[in-house]
């Protein structure tokens, strides 16, 4: 082949090859777009009337549950950020598997009852025998409907040695627990916000048998026992329940259920034991109740900021009895009613222990000038309660 021919068919080839890439490239920019793949287990259909479910419910999407659902041991439910789902009776999740509601602070996730914007509408999510338990910035409301005996169920119940991951998410108005964790379970239940938990009885958090974690940066007003309690079990110390309990805000806990068994703003009890700092409690029934059953000799306490406004209360900011007892670190003032103000943003008193729906001009963060800004135990936060200074605390 002569060079002059050689030479031609090599440009030939060039442009062959060059118009071949133009019609891909104009082919591909022609292709209509069908808007994001949806996931191989996405659930299309938005009414669910009860059964098995898995996969995945997705974003901004609006679903009705008419029934129970289960998710089985070997199954994964994911709920996607912005997906609501109302709920219209009395119906439960009953998680054997993985349950993974993944809101995010721009789109959280919602679970409500459209029965009525009032506790104990529906059935929650029972996790006993659940896998692995993960909720982040989810707003679960007006659960707890009672069970097939009549009895209240928890917003969130687990008897599982498992992972429970709990964060920046709201429980309004449920009939008993909003979390309840009775199990060797490892726990981080971090910047969630609690609201009016509970009828005659009923903890925001409690916790039996064995768990381990963290409970840190969260705000729970108006329940009816305890804030937050630690307990492992009241007959023998078995696998103990060890927590480190932090920078929360508790207010107005622990009414409903009455001096027979009052309520606490914390509680460590019966073979527990507890790392407790930073913690603002203002106007429980009892404040911090460390109890002569629990494991006193490893529980560890201080920098906790007390404040009452009803004189009766005075006794109970450790009530008297008890094994707990004031700490040098702690700012209390149980001789003058009223001597301890944490300036929040609005808040009345006294407590009106009827109330289980939180009045909007109820605000806890702080005012400048808090006497709680700058005198936690800075292990954990330099601040004292949920709403911290660096911007490390709850995000409501």
């Amino acid at each position: 082949m002569n060079q002059t021919l050689l030479k031609s068919t090599k440009m030939v080839a060039a442009a062959t090859m060059a118009a071949c890439i133009f019609s891909a490239c104009t082919k591909n920019s022609s292709t209509v777009n069908t808007g994001p793949v949806l996931p191989a287990e996405a659930i299309r259909g938005t009414t669910l009337n009860g059964g098995n479910v898995k996969g995945v419910m997705l974003a901004d999407s609006i679903y009705t549950m008419n029934g129970d659902l289960t998710v089985l041991p070997a199954d994964t439910l994911t709920v996607q950020a912005g997906a609501t789902i109302n709920v219209t009776g009395n119906h439960a999740f009953y998680i054997q598997g993985t349950i993974l509601s993944l809101g995010t602070q721009a789109k959280p996730i919602v679970f409500t009852s459209t029965v009525a914007q009032q506790p104990g509408q529906w059935g929650g999510f029972q996790a006993d025998s659940a896998k692995a338990v993960t909720f982040k910035w989810t707003k679960i409301n007006w659960a707890g409907g009672p069970d097939s005996t009549g009895g209240t169920r928890q917003t969130i119940g687990i008897k599982s040695p498992i992972n429970v991951d709990i964060e920046d998410c709201w429980f309004i108005g449920g009939q008993d627990n909003s979390i309840g964790v009775y199990s060797q379970a490892q726990v981080q239940i971090l910047r969630n916000t609690f609201y009016g938990n509970g009828t005659t009885d009923g903890d925001a958090i409690d916790f039996h048998l064995g768990v381990q974690g963290t409970v840190a940066y969260n705000v729970l007003w108006g329940g009816a026992g305890s804030a937050i309690k630690v307990f492992t079990s009241s007959t023998a110390p078995i696998a103990q329940t060890s927590v480190t309990v932090y920078n929360n805000t508790c207010v107005d806990n622990g009414f409903r259920r009455g001096a027979g068994e009052p309520g606490r703003g914390i509680l460590v009890d019966a073979y527990s034991k507890a790392i407790v700092y930073n913690n603002l409690l203002v106007n429980n029934y009892w404040s911090l109740d460390v109890t002569p059953s629990a494991d006193y000799q490893h529980t560890t306490y201080g920098n906790n900021f007390f404040s009452v406004t009803v004189d009766s209360l005075r006794k109970f900011m450790y009530p008297a009895g008890e094994k707990g007892m004031i700490q040098t670190s702690d700012i209390i003032d149980s001789v003058h009613l009223s001597a301890n103000d944490p300036k929040f943003v609005n808040y009345t008193t006294p407590p009106d222990p009827s109330l289980r729906i939180i009045p909007t001009s109820f605000d806890f963060h702080l005012k400048a000038g808090s006497p709680v800004i700058g005198k936690g135990n800075s292990t954990y936060n330099s601040d004292i309660g949920a709403y911290t200074s660096d911007g490390n605390g709850n995000k409501h």
